[in-house]
């Protein structure tokens, strides 16, 4: 289990890298993802569409990208929460007046919020960022109503070998950053990104973590052009932590 000292650590590392580029993040993601962030969210939010939705937390949100597009499901209250302030102040500078979002700071391995009170958990690239994966997901199925949905999109490099294989890599390693700090003006962060993606692990161990956390029907899947992974889990009725 980390201890609180390291959460604290690695917290000040990514809110430093993403403090730093939280006005053109947005702008940035979509341009070193091809324009393909719109999709995997549309498809996510598709899946979302197929299960009880009227309470959604959207963890790690950001600077409020999924978390707006949530905000126009029918029904729907939104909260959005994060641990850096520049984004959440991006966030809700970006958000109209008729939405019914709300937005607040938080770390998703100590997550303030009370038990069973959201039907839907997504989770929009940000596992890469917890200090504590473990915690993280054992709060997050706390925070579910029992039958809940939670919903993970996240960046994975294919480690399978050929000619496509490599290139995905080498853009992810090389062209990745590179379009990042052209954007940005900011060599770390997208030096952190490449990093982070390259050192996560792979989807299977992932699943392993949620079943662990206590998920039942955990799934995943790759999402075109293999570079994004979705997954799903879900609360029991009879969960309780």
């Amino acid at each position: 289990m980390t201890s609180p000292t390291e959460i604290s650590a690695r917290y000040d590392l990514t809110n430093e890298i993403f403090n730093a580029i939280a006005k053109r993040y947005d702008r940035t993601n979509t341009l070193v993802s091809l324009g393909l962030d719109r999709l995997w969210q549309r498809k996510l939010i598709r899946e979302v569409q197929k299960v009880p939705h009227s309470t959604i937390l959207d963890l790690a949100c950001g600077t409020g990208t999924l978390t707006r597009k949530l905000g126009w499901l029918d029904g729907a209250q939104v909260t959005g929460l994060d641990p850096s302030e520049s984004m959440l102040r991006v966030a809700k500078s970006r958000t109209p007046d008729g939405q019914d979002i709300i937005f607040q700071k938080g770390y998703a391995e100590s997550l303030p919020l009370t038990d069973n009170s959201f039907q839907v958990i997504t989770i929009s690239y940000g596992i890469r960022n917890f200090a504590d994966r473990n915690a993280s997901f054992r709060h997050a199925l706390r925070v579910l109503e029992p039958g809940g949905q939670l919903f993970i999109l996240e960046f994975s490099e294919k480690t399978e070998k050929g000619t496509g294989m490599a290139l995905q890599r080498f853009y992810i390693r090389r062209i990745l950053p590179l379009l990042g700090w052209l954007s940005t003006g900011e060599k770390e962060a997208y030096g952190y990104l490449r990093d982070s993606i390259a050192s996560f692990p792979p989807p299977q161990s992932v699943c392993g973590e949620l079943e662990r956390a206590g998920f039942s029907r955990v799934a995943c899947r790759r999402l075109f052009p293999g570079i994004a992974v979705l997954y799903t889990g879900k609360k029991n009725g009879h969960d309780k932590l």
